[in-house]
């Protein structure tokens, strides 16, 4: 199974500037991303599976973890690496009842308690936000630099941070020992993404 670690891109059509996901999923894997989420809210379930489909070989091809946002039904018909999952969605132990595939499950966590529970269950990472103020998700819970240092103290699996993440604030961010950090808008709403994400990877020792 691939590793989640260093830059973890959400492809989102709603905060790419209008550019095709793929083109702009080009981008961020040229620029050193690791992992790439496609967050799809707004479009067709059709534009989700051709443009999952793409992307998940794009990242095969850049040894990059490809996700699905929510919908473990398209990450199957898509060949994705993984599912992200949120309180919501599908329990990540019932995935097993839906596909044989060893499919990487992530979970989003805002509170301590939801961290015990998705460090006890079947998900593959712990993704905890919104660390900072977000403008990409309306329904964020604050969680802070404080939730990842305490749930490093207690998680053996990969912590990915997420939300508000940029330049001004990455390394305080990797410095409270997450494996991964997500971000969005910092850098596919940037003049270069490539860059962007170059820029962002150096902070890793990947």
């Amino acid at each position: 199974m691939k590793k989640i670690n260093g830059i973890y891109v959400i492809i989102d059509p709603e905060f790419i500037n209008s550019e095709d996901p793929v083109e702009m999923t080009k981008k961020v894997l040229n620029g050193g991303a690791k992992v790439i989420q496609l967050r799809n809210k707004k479009d067709s379930v059709l534009n989700t599976i051709k443009w999952g489909k793409e992307i998940s070989k794009l990242c095969d091809e850049y040894d990059a973890v490809s996700i699905i946002n929510d919908r473990v039904d398209i990450a199957c018909i898509t060949d994705a690496d993984g599912v992200h999952l949120g309180q919501e969605d599908i329990y990540p132990d019932l995935v097993k009842e839906i596909t044989t595939k060893d499919l990487i499950i992530g979970t989003s966590n805002a509170t301590i308690s939801e961290v015990e529970e998705s460090e006890g269950n079947e998900s593959s990472y712990i993704a905890i936000g919104s660390i900072f103020p977000t403008t990409t998700k309306t329904d964020t819970r604050p969680a802070g630099l404080k939730l990842l240092i305490d749930a490093k103290k207690i998680c053996d699996k990969p912590i990915v941070a997420i939300g508000g993440i940029n330049q001004r604030n990455i390394k305080s961010t990797i410095e409270a020992g997450v494996d991964s950090v997500c971000i969005a808008t910092a850098i596919t709403l940037s003049k270069d993404p490539e860059k962007a994400t170059k820029s962002l990877s150096k902070y890793f020792n990947i």
